[in-house]
């Protein structure tokens, strides 16, 4: 189907070379011509040439972009963990308790609530702050 397609629109002639790293291919280098036969075994080879490198730069982005979503996932993590420390701070700070009670604390309200440990541990720091503000706008 996609020939008839692409006839119509005047393009004739299709070289199509796999971007092959270490025997995984990446992607794929399509060059189209409007000329018939427009492609011989010079351009296929002149197309390999830079199917190397493109092959390298696909690769290039697809770390990049993996890495930037680990690193985006790494930073989500390292806030909701920060998070909870500080409600687990609080609950030691009102309750005396350790800071391996404190948690078991803050995961059986969060259960009980039916909510995931980061929106229960916000919801904490939340209140306590609006709380000390409230006695802070008191003095």
């Amino acid at each position: 189907r996609f020939g008839p397609r692409v006839a119509r629109l005047g393009v004739h002639s299709a070289v199509s070379l796999p971007l092959i790293i270490a025997g995984r291919v990446v992607g794929a280098m399509n060059v189209y011509a409007c000329p018939e036969r427009a492609f011989d075994e010079r351009a296929a080879e002149l197309g390999e040439l830079f199917a190397t490198p493109a092959a390298v730069a696909v690769q290039n982005a697809q770390v990049l972009s993996q890495t930037q979503k680990l690193a985006e996932q790494l930073q989500r993590t390292l806030r909701h963990r920060v998070l909870v420390e500080r409600a687990v701070g609080i609950i030691m700070s009102r309750s005396g308790v350790t800071p391996s009670e404190a948690l078991q604390r803050l995961r059986t309200l969060s259960q009980n609530q039916h909510l995931s440990l980061t929106s229960m541990a916000e919801s904490i720091v939340d209140e306590s702050v609006r709380r000390a503000r409230a006695r802070h706008s008191d003095d």
